[in-house]
């Protein structure tokens, strides 16, 4: 029906140039050149369209404008040349045009195609729901393929586009690749190979995408079930190795102190009970961060911000530490015309006691601990610095991972898990920690701090 309608308009467009070149008297020549027009126009609508044109074109020439005229006789050689002409020239310019046009609309259809298939497996592989993916993909295929319904299987996800009633006769179109599966009926005409190799080619490219996603997803999920498994050892680790021994010391003293058979001066006790006193504030400790790391994960960090000045910050946990020090020295060195920096308070003296407490746990009897802030590039860098063993280059960023040390002393104390709460309590301000030497051996621990910005 559509193929005769376009005859049809092409034949009228040949009648109105004709009767045109009619009304402008016009002669052979110059009615050929008009009508040689119209059937290249003509031809755009189709092969039958272009062919009906021309073969109109030749029949207006010979009645119309061929001496005589109004029949169909042709009295001159030269008209009958011309005509001839005419006619060859009209077949090879209908063809042409119509080839082109075929041509040009081949590669629209191939670029939108490829378009269609480029888009929807970026948006599969970004991430994009697959139901939605789905429901995409059923409305172009339905669209690009002229299909009445058409149904997408992403694995679990589907979706089904109705753009016509099912009619009899309608061709079924089913296609299955890996857990991509497309289904659809219609149009009556069959798939050529090309349209089918096309569809082939965009359900293989959802179905690579979907896999990979899969994989990846399962992968993911493999390497957060690796990660906890190897936290949880880790933990089981630290916790054995870090409550083992305060707490066989707590018993100890405990059983000491209640033994009827025990004769403790008052010196003996009072070291017993100081003992005691210290272990249970080591277990604390133990617990305390344990809780706090518990809390970072389950995504309860939320900053209550307020201007401080850091130097109060330093001072206040300097002061809290410095029974810990015995015969170390603890130096703040901090100018006071610092700007002032936008803080959790709680949160920064917490980094502030752990890094102290991993430096006093380091530094060598009788060695000087220096805290020390400057302004940088808009930030406050914060430095606390020992003159311990110090950091190895390859251990500097994996120090920051939760449940890591590198003291390998057979007494050697902590959890691993001060370091990692630091890391997280600084990114949650927006600022950064890193660790490097001191000048004269040992390490330092430096966090920057983005500076309140005035009005």
């Amino acid at each position: 029906m559509r193929s005769v309608r376009r005859v049809a308009a092409a034949l009228a467009l040949v009648g109105v140039v004709t009767a045109i070149g009619v009304a402008a008297d016009a002669d052979l020549t110059e009615a050929s050149l008009i009508i040689l027009v119209a059937v290249l126009m003509a031809s755009l609508l189709g092969p039958w369209a272009g062919t009906a044109a021309a073969a109109g074109g030749f029949v207006a020439l010979v009645y119309c404008f061929a001496e005589p005229s109004g029949n169909f006789t042709i009295e001159r050689d030269d008209d009958l040349v011309a005509l001839g002409a005419f006619l060859v020239t009209a077949a090879l310019i209908g063809w042409v045009v119509t080839r082109l046009d075929a041509l040009r609309h081949t590669a629209e259809q191939r670029a939108r195609e490829a378009q269609i298939r480029l888009d929807l497996t970026n948006r599969l592989g970004g991430g994009d729901d697959p139901q939605t993916v789905a429901a995409s993909a059923a409305d172009a295929i339905a669209g690009l393929f002229g299909l009445s319904t058409c149904t997408v299987r992403l694995g679990p996800a589907a979706a089904t586009i109705r753009r016509a009633p099912a009619e009899a006769g309608d061709e079924g179109v089913v296609l299955r690749m890996g857990d991509v599966v497309v289904e659809g009926s219609g149009p009556r005409r069959r798939l050529s190979p090309g349209d089918r190799a096309v569809l082939e080619a965009l359900v293989a490219a959802l179905a690579n995408t979907h896999d990979r996603q899969r994989l990846e997803t399962e992968a993911r999920d493999a390497r957060v079930a690796a990660e906890m498994s190897q936290t949880r050892a880790g933990f089981l680790s630290a916790f054995s190795h870090n409550l083992r021994t305060p707490l066989a010391s707590i018993r100890a003293a405990a059983s000491t102190l209640r033994s009827p058979a025990a004769t403790l001066g008052p010196a003996d006790r009072r070291e017993m009970l100081d003992t005691v006193i210290d272990e249970t504030e080591r277990l604390e400790r133990v617990v305390t961060k344990t809780l706090d790391l518990s809390r970072i994960r389950a995504g309860g960090l939320e900053p209550e911000v307020r201007v401080a000045e850091i130097g109060d910050l330093a001072t206040a946990a300097v002061r809290r530490l410095r029974p810990l020090a015995s015969d170390r020295t603890i130096r703040v060195d901090v100018d006071p015309d610092l700007p002032a920096v936008c803080v959790d308070v709680g949160m920064v003296e917490e980094v502030f006691l752990d890094l102290l407490e991993n430096a006093l746990r380091f530094a060598p009897a009788g060695s000087e601990i220096c805290v020390r802030a400057d302004h940088v590039d808009g930030t406050i860098e914060v430095r606390v610095s020992d003159h311990g063993p110090g950091v190895p280059d390859a251990e500097r960023e994996r120090i920051f991972e939760e449940f890591t040390r590198v003291d390998a002393r057979a007494d050697a104390t902590g959890t691993g898990l001060g370091l990692a709460i630091v890391r997280a309590l600084v990114t949650a301000h927006g600022g950064r920690v890193w660790c490097e030497e001191t000048p004269g051996g040992g390490a330092t621990f430096a966090f920057a701090l983005p500076v309140v910005i005035g009005p």
